[in-house]
């Protein structure tokens, strides 16, 4: 009897559509020196950021060195290093742009973990699938290139740009466009903020019992499992459940009313907050042409990084330094 040969039927990336490779960047996202439980999860966080083109699995032992991973990335057309450590004063990333750099040292002012966002976010979770694409990036509050402009700001743009692949409007489908990363200047601080936002549509101008009872049930029924079917064994009539006022309470303890217009207003503000969908979506009732509202649902990791240095080349073959936030 032959052997049983394992098939990859779970294909991340270009892959997974039959695209070529050529052209995406990919990343290594690793932690080095001694760090605590959080910057470890905040490392995981990030690779989860960067996926479907980063190593998810990729495991760091205590004797691996920085320069290990600057060898060995090439080889496997590894294009970008993000590099996490602790130093004396904060929490330091670095970005490496392989195989030549520049290379971006970054001091990490404050960061929050996608548990801790999932903590205060009222939005149901996310099922994962939207991790099977990379996502869109954002770019705010840069200022245009001009003689006027900081020389380091055109390079952190530029910087960015290539960590993640680039759009094309003409050949990409609406269904890959699932998550938003944007990354803003704030230019009286002088940091850089990085969010990371989930992609849902909503039924355009009806209450969120409306929305309920089109979209199926969200939340956990019995047990742990999860239904799509909205249960109204408890209601005598439809309208109960629909046109309940505000305080009541109903058989399944959720109190309040909440009218088309509020609901408009919550979830999309005016007309020109809705859109047409171009092509069909994710998602049950997402049909090409339908209007919808657009939202975008933190997942995190958050960020607040400070730019500290420039230099050309990569760390062990340093160069000149292009850009030092001290004037050095």
């Amino acid at each position: 009897m032959g052997r049983r040969r394992k098939h990859r039927t779970h294909l991340k990336g270009p892959d997974a559509a039959g695209k070529s490779e050529e052209g995406i960047p990919k990343s290594f996202v690793i932690k080095h020196g001694q760090v605590g439980t959080s910057l470890t999860q905040l490392v995981r966080d990030l690779r989860k950021v960067m996926e479907p083109n980063t190593a998810t699995r990729l495991r760091e032992r205590k004797r691996n060195k920085l320069k290990d991973f600057l060898t060995m990335a090439p080889a496997l057309k590894i294009t970008h290093l993000i590099a996490v450590t602790c130093t004396d004063l904060a929490p330091s990333l670095r970005l490496i742009r392989l195989p030549t750099g520049p290379t971006f040292s970054f001091r990490v002012e404050r960061y929050s973990l996608m548990k801790d966002v999932r903590k205060t976010s009222r939005s149901a979770l996310s099922q994962g699938l939207e991790y099977l694409t990379a996502p869109l990036l954002v770019l705010a509050s840069f200022p245009p290139p001009s003689p006027t402009t900081p020389r380091h700001l055109p390079l952190l743009v530029k910087a960015f740009q290539s960590v993640f692949p680039p759009l094309a409007p003409n050949s990409m489908s609406l269904s890959g466009a699932r998550r938003v990363v944007l990354i803003a200047y704030n230019a009286e601080r002088g940091t850089i903020d990085f969010r990371h936002y989930v992609i849902t549509v909503k039924p355009y101008g009806v209450s969120k019992r409306v929305r309920r009872v089109l979209e199926g049930a969200t939340k956990k029924s019995t047990g742990t499992s999860m239904t799509g079917i909205l249960d109204l064994g408890n209601e005598k009539d439809v309208a109960d459940f629909l046109l309940r006022k505000r305080g009541e309470p109903g058989p399944d303890s959720e109190a309040g009313y909440e009218s088309a217009a509020s609901s408009a207003s919550s979830i999309a503000g005016d007309d020109g907050d809705a859109i047409s969908l171009a092509d069909d979506y994710v998602g049950r009732n997402n049909k090409k042409g339908q209007k919808k509202a657009v939202k975008l649902n933190e997942v995190g990791p958050r960020m607040e990084l400070r730019l500290i240095k420039i230099t050309e080349g990569v760390p062990g073959k340093d160069g000149e330094v292009l850009y030092h936030e001290f004037g050095m």
